[in-house]
């Protein structure tokens, strides 16, 4: 198995995290306020889709900054571990039990103290791409402690690994989860904003998914089974080559009902519920997946086939 496989169940679970963070009740409200801040338009530029390319390099530079932070936060929990003895068993032991319990607490709040924030409130817009820079450092810095459960278990879990760089890599994984939906927002809100109200208005369930992973990832890494997840991958990815092999004309068949039946659901589902149906991204879903069972019908696609092969990749 290759490094990169084997470290690939915390890069997605550090990935996910970082997705998380951006749902979370105290960072999902001001990401507005912030595009606002750090591009120098008001909302209803940034919804007109004024100047895009200064709204982008201005959101990069802004997750650049927190990204830094975020890293250099890796860095220094993996070399404090390692001054204590490298990814010892008993490392992975403590920091598995303490992650599962932050996850804990975000299911049912054991701990106020956890909850209080240290947000960063600044009083003046950045100059340029560099005063964005500055201000995603502020950002990672003073916000820390508001995505502080979720932070704290993708840091211990990178300072279990006994090496600066799969660190960095680690904390570059949840940064990117936090950077991604914060960079399209900024370029897209007019679209975004109604998605965005959806999650606000689902927050305790993003509490609770946030809980979930947080309990399942301390859990694995107290066993000492995240390795585990590669090889569980990689066995499920040999399974459907064989069955490719064995009856490739029934997981055709398959795939392509499973396709048609998730475009007839896009449809209905929203008609079930008395919303409107035929609005564009509806009808844009339903075509895709509606293109992907005739390609899968006619055997120009074969999506058991690009499970498997992306299956026995993370798998290594």
């Amino acid at each position: 198995m290759s490094p990169l496989a084997a470290q690939a169940p915390g890069l997605g679970a550090a990935l996910l995290a970082g997705l998380l963070s951006f749902l979370s009740p105290c960072v999902l409200p001001l990401v507005p306020g912030y595009l606002s801040f750090v591009s120098g338009y008001g909302l209803s530029d940034l919804r007109a889709g004024k100047d895009r390319a200064r709204i982008l390099w201005r959101s990069l530079a802004f997750a650049g900054g927190f990204s830094l932070v975020f890293a250099a936060l890796g860095i220094v929990f993996s070399g404090g571990a390692m001054l204590l003895g490298g990814a010892s068993r008993w490392l992975s032991v403590a920091s598995g039990v303490v992650v599962a319990l932050l996850g804990l607490n975000l299911l049912f709040d054991l701990l106020k103290v956890l909850n209080l924030e240290a947000r960063f409130h600044p009083s003046k817009a950045p100059a340029g791409p560099a005063g964005a820079f500055v201000l995603g450092l502020a950002f990672g810095a003073g916000w820390s402690p508001c995505v502080g459960p979720v932070l704290a278990s993708i840091l211990l879990l990178a300072a279990r690994e006994g090496s600066l760089a799969k660190s960095a890599l680690l904390l570059g994984a949840y940064s990117l989860g936090l950077a991604f939906p914060f960079v399209a927002a900024g370029l897209f809100l007019e679209r975004l904003s109604p998605l965005m109200a959806w999650f606000k208005r689902r927050a305790r369930a993003v509490r609770i998914a946030s809980g979930l992973l947080l309990l399942a990832l301390g859990a694995f890494m107290a066993l000492g089974r995240l390795a585990a997840v590669s090889a569980l991958a990689a066995r499920a990815g040999f399974a459907l080559k064989e069955a490719l092999v064995a009856s490739p004309d029934a997981l055709r068949l398959g795939a392509a009902a499973a396709w048609a039946l998730l475009a007839t659901l896009v449809l209905a589902l929203p008609a079930l519920r008395k919303k409107p149906v035929l609005t564009a991204p509806r009808i844009a879903f339903a075509a895709l997946f509606a293109l992907a069972a005739a390609a899968e019908a006619s055997g120009l696609l074969s999506t058991a086939r690009l499970l498997s092969e992306w299956l026995l990749y993370s798998g290594g």
